[in-house]
């Protein structure tokens, strides 16, 4: 389990995972065009930066472990699903960077991206189920990576035996400082009133800190065609050669 490899190198075990939305510019624009004509909310369509509720160390796997396909509720089909390479920070206390890890945040894209009503919210349909996202392979402490704006983080997809997919972008296009992405989270949260969305709902402890062991997925640069959606079989690896290779299969 990863919250095993958390305890055992920082002493705290996971308590959510959470993560961060248009943090770099390609996810922000894609979004936008998937959700314009939409009758829905949609954060894409009003602001900068959004955040939504993830999992915690039940839902979100290690590496080498099965990532699940979901199927849509609203046809009974397999819902269009794409994976999203990231760097994820660990927090201590007060919002203290403890370490980094990467992270697949598999998203039911075909769920996600038509949005929230009373009825029903497709960011956390899209975004919360059994293996829906893995951190990995290990947890860097923040010592042993000195510049974290310039890291290089990429996607390869290998489907039937063969290299279909792999690129890659750097950390530096992110558009927020990475120490400020905890307290923005915050001040998202603070402005919902209840009942809160299920997307939205996390752990905030007194005065309006996330809890140490919160794990913060900080967004994608990568955004990937539909013939790169994911299909069974397929093998997925995130990687970074500060932190190494996240890889999971597709079930």
């Amino acid at each position: 389990m990863v919250s095993e490899d958390v305890a055992k190198a920082f002493g705290a075990a996971i308590v959510q995972v959470l993560g961060v939305a248009y943090t770099y510019r390609p996810s922000l624009m894609v979004r936008r065009y998937l959700t314009k004509n939409l009758a829905a909310h949609h954060s894409s369509r009003y602001g900068n930066f959004s955040y939504f509720y993830k999992g915690d160390k039940f839902s979100i796997l290690g590496s080498e472990e099965p990532l699940k396909l979901r199927t849509d509720p609203a046809t009974g089909s397999l819902a269009q699903h794409w994976p999203e390479p990231e760097l994820a920070i660990l927090l201590g206390h007060n919002h203290e960077i403890v370490a980094y890890t990467l992270a697949n945040d598999l998203t039911a894209i075909g769920i996600e991206a038509r949005g929230r009503t009373e009825q029903q919210d497709g960011t956390y349909l899209g975004k919360v189920w059994e293996g829906s996202g893995s951190l990995g392979p290990r947890f860097v402490p923040v010592a042993a990576i000195p510049d974290p704006k310039h890291l290089t983080i990429g996607l390869s997809i290998k489907r039937k035996g063969r290299i279909i997919y792999d690129q890659q972008y750097s950390t530096s296009r992110c558009k927020n400082l990475f120490t400020s992405i905890p307290a923005a989270i915050v001040d998202c949260h603070r402005q919902f009133n209840d009942p809160v969305p299920l997307s939205k709902r996390i752990r905030v402890c007194p005065p309006w800190w996330l809890p140490a062991g919160t794990v913060v997925m900080l967004g994608t640069g990568l955004i990937v065609r539909k013939e790169y959606y994911c299909q069974p079989g397929d093998i997925l690896t995130v990687y970074c050669a500060e932190i190494g290779e996240l890889t999971n299969a597709v079930i």
